[in-house]
């Protein structure tokens, strides 16, 4: 497990905001005061506990996050290394009636483009590309599998297999293996739309 790298002076604050921290070059107290809290909090596995005591820390050393922009609000990201060790391992102990499917949705959505990354979000797998979130799956739902497109751009993206009239979110549903591969055609050029939009 990541641990905080030689010479730091960053407290405790868990593995995975530590591990975030290190990947973006952060490895000082000192190096945290060119962010904002909004901008520490946009890192994947920095959580609101991390930047109390983070913030905590800096303030008993002098020190405090750099001001924040008017109105600044900024969106978690996905992961921006791929976890696919992470999601292999949640699906090993997976207990779902689907499973067979959700893998085979899973093989689908990571072959439209290599820079497609995975990780485990709301107890799921999910995928992002470039940092904004594709779409994750809702395991909540036993009976079919139901897809979740959370992003602002998919209003954008017509589709047969997309649902719902939301702001920023699309619903994806088959019934079973059969559903799964009479529409992987139509998947993935959702996700490929997507994918471009973004890029945009």
């Amino acid at each position: 497990m990541p641990t905080k790298p030689p010479q730091s002076d960053i407290p405790n604050i868990g593995a995975p905001a530590m591990r975030a921290l290190t990947h973006e070059g952060y490895t000082t107290l000192k190096q945290l005061t060119k962010l904002s809290e909004a901008e520490l909090a946009q890192l994947h596995g920095v959580g609101p506990k991390a930047v109390r005591i983070l913030k905590e820390t800096l303030k008993a050393n002098g020190l405090s996050f750099k001001p924040a922009k008017v109105g600044e609000t900024l969106k978690k990201k996905g992961s921006p290394i791929s976890r696919t060790d992470a999601v292999d391992e949640f699906l090993r102990g997976l207990r779902h009636p689907l499973k067979a499917e959700i893998e085979a949705v899973r093989v689908i959505i990571k072959s439209v483009h290599k820079d497609i990354n995975e990780e485990v979000k709301w107890k799921a797998p999910s995928f992002n590309y470039k940092g904004e979130y594709l779409v994750t799956f809702n395991l909540r739902d036993t009976k079919r599998i139901h897809l979740v497109f959370h992003n602002p751009k998919i209003p954008q993206v017509k589709s047969k297999l997309l649902e719902g009239d939301y702001k920023d979110r699309r619903m994806t549903y088959f019934a079973d293996r059969n559903d799964v591969q009479i529409n992987k055609a139509e998947l993935k050029k959702v996700v490929r739309q997507l994918v471009k939009l973004i890029d945009k």
